[in-house]
């Protein structure tokens, strides 16, 4: 590296040196310093496209800055005005990424212009040479972030007042300018800001980590993370820097090894881990032109096609490039808090506490000795190195402990269970003590995840399980699996071990199931497993984990019917979601075929249990009061259905007036005629599992459609009545549309929405016996978020209004104006099973279309638009955006209100579905 800046500086000297030494215009400063920075920085980039490091690239770059940086400060002080600036004592020093000598290709140069002494004043004749320098950095495109002026002591009592200030300057560089100030600050600074506060210091920087965390949901493993503040980023490294000067005043980590402080291993991996996101870093920011954090869906097949990875398929490249990001980043945060861990615990170690601290302790928990092991300071840690290796498992009866004890691994016990992965083997597997052991740890309801957690940080899980292991860190190309298939498995049981805590709103159904489970081992179990067959990348990955899970049976001696009921949870664990969100569930066909599978009440309940789990594990967005009331609505129907199939029929066609006397109940007699005609012409599905309230919320929309036909302008009987509820707890908004029954009604709606950028998830269907409809649709923005801005739900009525006043519509143009470009696109659409298919046997009175097709905006106008140019009416539909795909079954008749039975008709409208479910929108 040395070499490098000694060919920059001379490159420099050629470039920028001023051989007259005289003043230079602004013009011709620009000029020259703005040809220099281009041929650098391509360069730079130049070395980065032929693989340079991380690390490597960002010190070129810094470097190159100095330099630049030194020319333009010796530039400026050439002039005239600057003459009494030249006498003054004034370093311009660099401060945080930029003093670290981090810079990425579009990070911000944070300056500091530091004057001697003590004073808070500025000397007048600085200002207009700083003023020429910021500015003259500004034409340069040079992105200056922070760049304040200030004496040694004012910036050093602002550090004491903002941490963020105190840690900037731990890595301060003299750029150009005189030496002495910058010498003063190294020499007062840590008298003044470090010496006697170092355990604040550290206290403020666990604080600042663990709210950091938390904010990024606290775990690296998320399907958009960001690489400098999320968990495991860049500023989790930095903090281990920033920790380690506070303590042993060294930013290198390797002197920690030399001080026995931290394992030579942990440092080497840290810094490959920073390495390897510096340089995604590095790709983000010349991807984007501008400084960029988040590695986005849409950016990480780029990313991983432009870092070279060989695989030729860009979802594999995507998969091997996110799965090396995740175990870099789940090395950051895990060898970060273990530094943390490590720099408390001795702090503890070091403290002379009081006589009153003396007395308290004595009411502590004493130091415990068992099984070879100590229990202290809420950590259990060895008594012995060789503990393992004369008792193999002991290895799983640590976790009992830590259970038991609600204890967590102390650093050196960390190492040793790491050091001995070897004893981990077949025998192990197969040993029936070790067997026991897990089986009690999974028998504990409520405090599963978080020992399970332990065990797969230090590496044992996976290697305990190897079907579980294999998943580590599998990016799953799915739209609502936010998580990474380990971290999704964990999570299901993190939801789990909820069900068994204090009653919470709006769960205790779920609770009541849970409490009732009489083996959670085996539902634990198959939630570790549920998801393993992931990794064998087969079609189905439900057949794969069940192949899986009958291995683990036999490994783990789980017979009879134990075995049976994980085999069922396995096999069938996305039925019940499956079932419920994509099948009309007001067939009573749907219902006994699914009854046929679950056969009875302990395994749907136990099912029940594992679907909510599994759902709210997926992503905070996977599980909201829609979903749930599809399942429970599958649920009580089959409930119903196994206690007595005849009377189910029967109740489906029951009479409704109980529900009809709690609508009147509710309204005013006003409403009498209105409440009749709405329980006389609706179509009897729509009743089910339909409470009151929602009834009386449609009543009253209809009473404002049909207002609007008696005093409403000439025309407005044609227009559709909007209503809307926004549901910010789940992520969306309702829009209940009642209008006439028009041709091509949908495709109006769905392209309005669609041009405002507005997401589909749902929609439920339902026609009049007078000629009217009332469509509900579950919608939100791209981001998951409800449609709350007014302006744009007045835009949307506006466009609905005006597709309905014409014929002829075409919102074609305006959904390809807020559909957002996704590089590598086609790549990925060629990898997502599409398809268009004709269901005739799944309902006896239609003709259902069910759609897989890569989601995206605009998809719902161009099928319902084909769809309604046929000449077919759409009767039931069931919209389901799911992990990426459209899963989407349309239940369609024909003219006369019976089965599409017209092959030409058929074929005709698939390949018009084929080409917008494959066109992809480009």
């Amino acid at each position: 590296m040395a070499q490098l800046v000694k060919k920059l500086s001379t490159r420099a000297r050629e470039a920028l040196a001023n051989t007259t030494g005289k003043p230079r215009s602004p013009a011709e400063i620009l000029r020259t310093f703005k040809r220099f920075r281009k041929i650098e920085e391509a360069r730079i980039r130049m070395m980065h496209k032929a693989g340079g490091g991380g690390v490597e690239i960002c010190e070129m770059r810094s470097d190159f800055i100095d330099v630049l940086l030194k020319h333009l400060w010796n530039e400026l002080l050439l002039r005239e005005d600057a003459a009494e600036a030249r006498s003054l004592k004034i370093s311009l020093v660099a401060t945080g990424g930029y003093g670290r000598r981090h810079m990425n290709p579009q990070s911000d140069v944070d300056l500091l212009f530091l004057l001697s002494g003590n004073g808070t004043k500025v000397p007048t004749a600085l200002g207009p040479f700083i003023t020429a320098f910021i500015t003259t950095m500004f034409d340069l495109r040079l992105a200056v972030g922070d760049k304040s002026t200030r004496t040694v002591g004012d910036t050093l009592s602002l550090a004491n007042e903002k941490n963020d200030v105190k840690t900037a300057l731990i890595e301060a560089r003299l750029v150009a300018g005189n030496e002495e100030p910058y010498q003063e600050l190294k020499r007062r600074y840590d008298k003044e800001c470090m010496d006697g506060k170092e355990t604040q210091f550290l206290l403020l920087r666990q604080q600042d980590l663990l709210a950091r965390h938390a904010k990024y949901e606290g775990t690296p493993s998320v399907q958009e993370p960001n690489v400098k503040n999320g968990c495991g980023g860049l500023r989790d490294y930095h903090n281990a820097l920033w920790m380690s000067y506070a303590k042993h005043r060294t930013t290198n980590l390797r002197d920690l090894v030399k001080l026995g402080i931290f394992p030579a291993n942990a440092v080497r991996e840290m810094e490959r881990a920073y390495d390897f996101i510096l340089r995604v870093r590095n790709e983000l920011h010349y991807i984007e032109g501008r400084e960029s954090d988040i590695l986005t869906l849409r950016l990480q097949g780029v990313v991983a096609t432009n870092l070279e990875y060989p695989q030729k398929k860009i979802l594999q490249r995507i998969e091997y490039f996110m799965r090396e990001y995740y175990t870099h980043s789940g090395c950051l945060l895990h060898r970060g808090n273990e530094l943390m861990d490590r720099f408390h615990l001795q702090a503890l170690a070091e403290e002379k506490p009081s006589l009153v601290a003396r007395l308290l302790r004595r009411t502590e928990k004493p130091v415990e000795r068992f099984d070879g092991f100590i229990s202290r300071d809420e950590r259990i840690h060895p008594q012995e190195d060789d503990i393992f290796k004369e008792d193999p498992p002991r290895l799983m009866r640590l976790f009992v402990h830590t259970q038991q004890r609600h204890l967590r691994l102390s650093p050196e016990l960390f190492q040793l269970v790491q050091k001995n992965w070897a004893l981990i083997n077949r025998v192990f597997r197969y040993n029936k003590a070790a067997r026991e052991s897990f089986e009690a740890i999974l028998s504990q309801k409520g405090d599963v995840a978080r020992v399970l957690r332990q065990m797969h940080r230090v590496g044992f899980l996976g290697r305990y399980l190897p079907e579980f292991g294999a998943l580590t860190n599998l990016v799953q190309h799915e739209f609502f699996h936010r998580y990474p298939a380990d971290e999704h498995t964990l999570r299901t049981i993190d939801k789990l071990d909820e069900l068994a805590g204090t009653p919470k709103r709006g769960m205790e159904f779920f609770q009541q199931l849970f409490h009732e489970v009489q083996d959670p081992f085996i539902l634990y179990l198959a939630l570790i497993l549920h998801d393993s067959g992931r990794a064998e990348n087969t079609e189905t990955h439900s057949d794969a984990s069940a192949l899986l899970a009958d291995r683990v049976c036999r490994r783990l001696s789980i017979k009879g019917a134990r075995r049976r009921l994980l085999m069922f949870l396995i096999d069938h664990h996305l039925t019940l979601y499956r079932t419920a969100t994509t099948k009309n569930l007001d067939d009573p066909k749907v219902i006994s075929e699914f009854a046929a599978i679950v056969r009875n009440k302990q395994q749907l309940d136990t099912l029940l249990v594992m679907t909510h789990a599994d759902s709210r594990g997926t992503s905070d967005k996977s599980w909201n009061s829609w979903k749930e009331s599809l399942l429970l609505h599958l649920y009580h129907s089959t409930i119903r259905y196994l206690n007595d199939p005849s009377d189910y029929v029967r109740s489906v066609s029951a009479p409704l007036k109980e529900l009809q006397g709690e609508v009147h109940r509710k309204l005013d007699s006003s409403y009498d005629l209105e409440i009749a005609a709405h329980f006389e012409k609706m179509p009897r599905s729509y009743f089910n599992f339909r409470s009151a309230d929602t009834i009386v919320q449609h009543i009253q929309v209809y009473r404002q459609f049909f207002e609007k036909l008696v005093k409403g302008k000439p025309g407005d009987s044609l227009l559709p009545e909007l209503f809307w509820i926004d549901h910010p707890e789940q992520g969306c908004s309702e829009l209940i549309v009642v209008s006439w029954d028009r041709h091509l009604l949908l495709a109006r709606v769905a392209g309005a929405l669609a041009a405002q950028g507005i997401t589909i998830l749902a929609a439920d269907l339902y026609q009049r016996q007078d000629d009217t409809v009332l469509d509900i649709f579950r919608v939100c923005r791209t981001d998951f978020t409800p449609v709350s801005n007014d302006r744009t739900k007045a835009r949307i009525k506006s466009s609905i209004e005006e597709a309905f006043e014409t014929h002829t519509f075409d919102f074609s143009k305006a959904i390809a104006e807020v559909r957002k470009p996704f590089k590598g696109l086609e790549e990925m659409a060629a990898e997502v099973p599409q398809r268009v298919h004709f269901n005739h046997l799944i309902s006896p009175d239609y003709t259902v279309i069910e759609l897989q097709a890569l989601d995206r905006i605009g998809l719902l106008y161009d099928v319902f638009r084909h769809i309604g140019q046929a000449g077919l009416n759409i009767c039931h539909a069931r919209i389901n955006t799911e992990k990426g795909v459209a899963l989407d079954s349309i239940y369609v008749q024909d003219k006369a209100g019976k089965k599409v039975a017209d092959k030409v008709l058929l074929e005709a409208l698939r390949e018009k579905l084929e080409q917008a479910v494959f066109a992809n929108g480009n």
